[in-house]
């Protein structure tokens, strides 16, 4: 490990090489807060089931290659992706955004929830072609109210994040999910209905505390 690029919650990222190839480290890290034994716990199996998940959508959708799985040592080592964030070019390009709702199928229709569905987890590398990365939340699943919420997230962050290509970007979004999507788009429409709507009245009933 070499440098580290970012700190978050869970886990420290690092930049380095693993033997001639550029690398990313994930490297989760221990909270103070919580009893070591658990805490040791949940960093290992958080590990394993990143690499695991890593390792299935890859059938489906471009993901980084694991080079390395450390379950002791809370240590998960990526192929490093060199490219831009979409992040950084949907609000000049929303059509972009057809992208992860085509990617967001393709996971959905194949038992994988992503869990963290946003425009900074996907990178346009020199190939031409975008990779989902940060599977630290996925998980298997068959439930469209966990494959709605993966859509609600991602309409949340175009929300905050993207407020000028909303409508535009949300399009993309949508012609791309339901071009590949098993679910009816009906379906799929009246859930995400029915989660927004609980998500208002939890948010009108913490205002009254």
């Amino acid at each position: 490990m070499e440098k580290l690029i970012s700190r978050g919650a869970e886990a420290d990222i690092y930049l380095g090489k693993w033997g001639p190839l550029d690398a990313v480290y994930k490297v989760r890290i221990r909270k103070p807060y919580m009893n070591e034994v658990l805490d040791s716990f949940l960093r290992r199996t958080r590990t394993l089931r990143e690499a695991k998940m890593l390792r299935t959508a890859r059938a489906y959708i471009p993901t980084p290659h694991v080079l390395y799985v450390g379950p002791k040592s809370y240590v998960l080592v990526l192929e490093y992706i060199s490219g831009r964030v979409m992040k950084d070019e949907l609000n000049s390009n929303p059509s972009l955004a057809f992208y992860m709702g085509v990617y967001l199928a393709r996971l959905h229709s194949n038992g994988i929830a992503h869990g963290d569905p946003n425009t900074s987890n996907m990178i346009l590398g020199a190939s031409g072609k975008y990779y989902m990365i940060d599977f630290g939340l996925s998980y298997f699943t068959e439930r469209i109210e966990d494959y709605a919420v993966d859509v609600h997230l991602f309409r949340e962050i175009l929300n905050v994040q993207h407020t000028e290509v909303y409508d535009e970007a949300l399009r993309s979004f949508y012609e791309g999910y339901f071009s590949e999507s098993k679910i009816e788009k009906n379906r799929m429409l009246d859930k995400l209905d029915e989660i927004e709507k609980r998500g208002r009245y939890s948010r009108r009933r913490s205002f009254q505390f």
